[in-house]
């Protein structure tokens, strides 16, 4: 299938080839991603870079960024990432040839905005194309496969890792058609020329993570077959567990639907996180899952099947779940559930046990504190007061509340 924002990324790749930066460099392409982000958001990238959006213009989408590397905030000529005018990250690099130092710049990070701003809810979210190469000065990690080229036919599939699979669909004129499978389940089906990135890259609690990512550098047909050539192919260490959602084409859920489950025994309770299972009957370039208006999870090209998000520690009461599906046309339709979250009744008599015990004790003391000072001040006989008589009845009648309580907590165990 044909994605629209893929023509989008081919011309921004080809501005990128046609007219770089006099003088720049660019090491492997690392990350690629499409997040839509709102002010406030705070967005991961690799190599320990990541970024925070200050404000957004809600007309143009531009946004204004503060750039960070391993926690320090970088200084930035320009700090807006335009339509028309991405952000870029440049970092100069001392390297030594043939007993000469020379300064080298290497571009590093581009951010350019989409132009669009979608409202969902009262928040507003602007979609920025995020390009990020590889830093030489910077430590890599978690990495399977970084920046190696390979060649492949249609008659035989690219083995990566012994768990990806890399395979021809089609071919048509200019195009290509790939599909990359993790144990055989589909991941990423899309239609690239040459040139142009194949990528797969996962969206978990609003972080864009880059699992693989390749350059079709030429693709090469005979009357018998097709070669296809790669370069700065990169694969990320993801564990299996994480690729959970997967679904299979074979599992086609009938409709729009949104499932909420505990992850524990006992229900949805405060105070606990929630899983939410959510369906879609069709392809969309984008689904977002949002509980009471804050966005948990974003995908883009999702295809039909189901998919799971998690949600942070939820309150006592009615919460809304919303899932937002935008086709390629840019048509948005929304599905809202709603569910309860109970109060979580161990807890609170465990507290207000607690609560009364310790108040019991606390009146006692103080009472008893002020009844020494009294006697001792005006030298009279040791008498009990009548407040000191008070708080023993008050004792004894918390002691009886604590074991009505006690023998309440144990039906609920």
């Amino acid at each position: 299938m044909k994605y629209i924002h893929f023509v989008i990324v081919c011309i921004c790749l080809l501005v990128l080839c046609i007219s770089p930066v006099a003088g720049v460099r660019t090491e492997a392409m690392m990350h690629y991603s499409e997040p839509a982000v709102a002010v406030g958001d705070e967005v991961i990238l690799e190599q320990g870079y990541s970024f925070k959006v200050v404000d957004m213009n809600t007309k143009s989408g531009a946004v204004m960024i503060e750039l960070y590397l391993d926690g320090d905030e970088l200084d930035l000529e320009d700090s807006f990432a335009k339509e028309a005018e991405p952000l870029e990250h440049i970092r100069s690099v001392t390297e030594e040839e043939d007993d000469e130092t020379d300064e080298v710049e290497y571009l590093i990070l581009r951010i350019t905005a989409k132009g669009s701003v979608k409202e969902y809810g009262d928040v507003y979210r602007s979609t920025v194309y995020i390009e990020q190469y590889l830093d030489p000065l910077e430590d890599v990690d978690d990495y399977l496969i970084l920046d190696n080229n390979y060649y492949f036919d249609d008659d035989s599939e690219l083995e990566l890792a012994e768990l990806y699979t890399l395979g021809i669909m089609d071919v048509d004129d200019s195009e290509i058609s790939l599909e990359l499978r993790l144990d055989g389940e589909l991941l990423k089906q899309d239609d690239v020329e040459e040139g142009d990135y194949f990528y797969y890259t996962v969206y978990s609690d609003e972080q864009p993570d880059v699992v693989f990512l390749a350059n079709v550098d030429a693709f090469i047909e005979s009357d018998d077959v097709t070669t296809v050539f790669l370069k700065h192919v990169s694969l990320k260490q993801v564990s299996i567990s994480d690729q959970d959602d997967v679904s299979s084409d074979d599992d086609v859920p009938d409709e729009v639907d949104i499932d909420v489950d505990s992850p524990v025994d006992g229900g949805l309770k405060a105070g606990r996180i929630a899983i939410i299972t959510y369906y879609v009957d069709d392809a969309f370039s984008e689904v977002r899952i949002l509980i009471d208006d804050d966005m948990i999870d974003s995908r883009n090209d999702v295809s039909a099947g189901a998919y799971k998000a998690v949600t942070d520690e939820l309150s006592a009461g009615v919460h809304k779940a919303t899932l937002i599906m935008v086709d390629d046309d840019g048509g948005i339709t929304s599905h809202s559930e709603e569910f309860s979250v109970s109060v979580d009744i161990k807890d609170n008599i465990t507290e207000s046990i607690s609560g009364f015990a310790s108040s019991a004790v606390e009146g006692l003391g103080k009472d008893d504190n002020a009844s020494d000072n009294v006697s001792s001040s005006l030298s009279l006989p040791s008498l009990p007061s009548g407040s000191g008589i008070s708080n023993v009845i008050s004792f004894i009648i918390t002691a009886g509340v604590f074991v009505v309580f006690f023998m309440f907590f144990r039906k609920f165990r």
